[in-house]
């Protein structure tokens, strides 16, 4: 559905040239969900200005839908941009017009009751069937954001751009719009791009990630694994920030040393990988291996269906034992660190 070849964007500043994406190839397949994540200045939304040719690429091809659009023409370009919705973080509603209006303003040239018949159909499925003849600054910030998402669909999209669409909003309004957004694709088979610089987005509503560090994609795959066994550091900062067991660094580094070991003792961090959360890995090492084992933190959770999580535990029992419980582990599918030893 979306396929971009060697995609590179450079800005001339006077005499700087700023190279905000460099050399990006990815494939977005068709009635897929996927999360482009960086932090700022990473090129994300940059990036997502290319999907559309907002931002025409210096270098490199943009493919949507078939048609590759920096080979078309402004007028077919125009044509093509119809079947790319965007929303966006502050929403770029009309203050003027109502609900009604705003969603209707893409459809200009048709006929009222087709009109009518569209935005009605939109409200109802953004479920702001009641808010026809609202203004949008007698509306919350969720209730505009579903404004606008009823607006991005007005043209009946392929794709849907999401730039930062629910940084503005709170926690609870972000998962009822992310809900949203994964009934729309659901539903309509639309294929949507999430651009976010939060990680609990791309946990709760991507199928794959693209993570972007100046200017370049520097890991990407499905979800789930992205979480279990993330290669680079950046994506490993994003992955701690949905975990509380990145708490450890804290304890370790709090002054009041909250955190002892003994002679003999480890600070593990044990990453589980698919099913092996179902098994009774802490209590089989406690008996098998002669371990003491004192759980400190622990999140285990749901990620595209499968179980992952982990544990931060204190082992004690010497190096040999430890050693011997880790081998066990890794023939398990858990990943091992040893953060500290006594």
């Amino acid at each position: 559905m979306i396929r971009l070849e060697h995609v590179s964007k450079r800005f001339e500043t006077g005499k700087q040239t700023v190279e905000a994406v460099k050399d990006v190839s990815l494939h977005i397949e068709k009635g897929k969900i996927a999360g482009v994540i960086g932090f700022s200045g990473a090129g994300k939304s940059t990036l997502a200005r290319c999907v559309n040719l907002l931002e025409r690429p210096t270098e490199g091809t943009v493919t949507v839908g078939g048609a590759e659009l920096t080979a078309l023409s402004e007028k077919q370009l125009r044509e093509k941009r119809k079947k790319i919705g965007m929303i966006f973080q502050h929403f770029n509603l009309f203050a003027s017009r109502t609900v009604y209006g705003n969603v209707a303003y893409p459809l200009r040239g048709r006929s009222k009751q087709e009109i009518s018949e569209k935005v009605k159909s939109l409200l109802d499925l953004v479920g702001l069937a009641d808010k026809a003849d609202a203004y949008p600054s007698q509306l919350s910030g969720g209730q505009k954001q579903r404004v606008a998402i009823a607006r991005a669909l007005a043209n009946d999209p392929e794709v849907l751009l999401s730039d930062e669409a629910t940084s503005a909003l709170d926690p609870e309004t972000t998962r009822s719009i992310l809900a949203l957004l994964k009934e729309v694709n659901r539903s309509l088979g639309i294929t949507i791009v999430i651009i976010t610089h939060e990680m609990q987005v791309v946990k709760e509503i991507c199928d794959q990630v693209y993570v972007m560090e100046n200017g370049q994609v520097v890991e990407q795959g499905d979800v789930f694994h992205i979480f279990a066994s993330p290669q680079k550091a950046v994506t490993r900062k994003f992955v701690d920030s949905t975990s509380n067991l990145s708490r450890i660094r804290e304890l370790l580094d709090d002054p009041a040393h909250p955190i002892q070991l003994k002679p003999g003792e480890y600070l593990l961090r044990l990453n589980y990988l698919e099913r092996s959360t179902s098994e009774a890995l802490i209590s089989t090492l406690s008996r098998q291996f002669e371990l003491d084992i004192n759980i400190l933190l622990g999140n285990i959770e749901l990620i595209d269906g499968n179980p992952l999580g982990g544990l931060v535990v204190i082992a004690g029992g010497g190096h040999d034992k430890v050693s011997a419980a880790t081998e066990y582990l890794s023939k398990k599918n858990v990943l091992v660190e040893v953060i500290a030893h006594g």
